[in-house]
């Protein structure tokens, strides 16, 4: 981790910033290595892409692939979603001003929602065999109709 933010650190001033496909993955990792203010600098830019019309272009149409990069900065930035071997881990940081994020996932044929709050997630399977996952360095199994909770011991601060 130490390497990446030292990388992260270096290449980020070096960067143009000038791609609208860019910023969603600057954010990931800016909340990934501690950076929470340059994270909300790069989501709001991400987010604000077309909402903003950043680029004066709406008119042509939507920047797909950053609504796509949007989504990932919400799933693998604030939620800090990983996959690994087939296991699915979470690491839930919500900025300020951010007091809620929810979403639903398929995961290998099962529906999974995971709804963060400032002190609670929880995780939900509404469909699918059973499912087993990691919240930081809880495990938690489910089964199909049920919901875990876990509180938060520490929210918005950086790894």
């Amino acid at each position: 981790m130490e390497q990446k933010r030292r990388n992260f650190e270096y290449y980020d001033p070096l960067t143009t910033g000038d791609s609208s496909l860019s910023v969603c993955i600057q954010s990931i990792l800016a909340l990934e290595v501690g950076d929470l203010d340059k994270a909300l600098e790069y989501a709001h830019y991400a987010v604000l892409m077309d909402l903003g019309n950043v680029e004066g272009n709406v008119k042509d149409g939507c920047h797909i692939a950053s609504l796509g990069g949007s989504w990932m900065l919400c799933v693998y930035g604030f939620a800090g979603m990983r996959e690994y071997a087939g296991r699915l881990s979470f690491d839930p940081r919500l900025p300020k001003g951010l007091t809620r994020l929810r979403f639903s996932l398929t995961v290998q044929r099962r529906l999974l929602e995971v709804d963060i709050e400032t002190d609670t997630t929880t995780y939900r399977l509404h469909e699918g065999g059973p499912l087993t996952l990691q919240h930081r360095d809880q495990e938690i199994s489910l089964s199909e109709g049920e919901s875990k909770s876990v509180r938060a011991d520490v929210h918005n601060q950086p790894p």
